[in-house]
């Protein structure tokens, strides 16, 4: 089921949980120079590990970095993974990083109205994901229409 809220919010349901989710989604992006993107995980050691295991389950091949919030800014992301920020805390460290083309994903952000550009949570089973396409926009990372095609497809 897709849902378009306010031209700003596109949803979509998948089967695969939020680790293999937010990998898809990460593939459907593209990088200067064919870099191999490096995901960073912000203040959770436990989830850099399920990133891991994804990774080594899939063809990925994506560096994953557990990092806390104090050293994000000083890191080399192109894209981030919030599981314990609120959104306000998501945003303040978005706009404190110094590069613009950074690829975010949340799975404490239901609404979705500010923070992270991929907001995913499970909801019966399935996990779920809605994009703020007006945190996309500001991003200027490229993500291949796709994703939104695929968000479209699923309704």
């Amino acid at each position: 089921m897709v849902i378009l809220v306010a031209c700003e919010t596109v949803s979509a349901v998948s089967m695969h949980n939020a680790y293999s989710l937010t990998l898809a989604i990460l593939s459907y992006s593209r990088w200067p120079n064919n870099i191999t993107p490096t995901l960073c995980v912000i203040d959770n050691p436990s989830a850099t590990i399920a990133f891991q295991n994804q990774i080594k389950q899939s063809s990925y091949e994506y560096h994953i970095q557990n990092l806390t919030a104090t050293n994000f800014p000083k890191a080399q992301c192109q894209a981030v993974y919030f599981s314990n920020l609120t959104p306000q805390q998501q945003q303040n460290l978005i706009n404190a990083y110094p590069q613009k083309n950074l690829l975010s994903f949340s799975n404490n952000n239901s609404d979705c109205e500010i923070g992270s550009i991929f907001c995913l949570y499970t909801q019966n089973g399935l996990t779920t994901f809605k994009v703020n396409l007006d945190a996309l926009s500001h991003s200027q990372v490229h993500i291949d229409p796709r994703v939104l095609l695929l968000a479209r497809n699923a309704e």
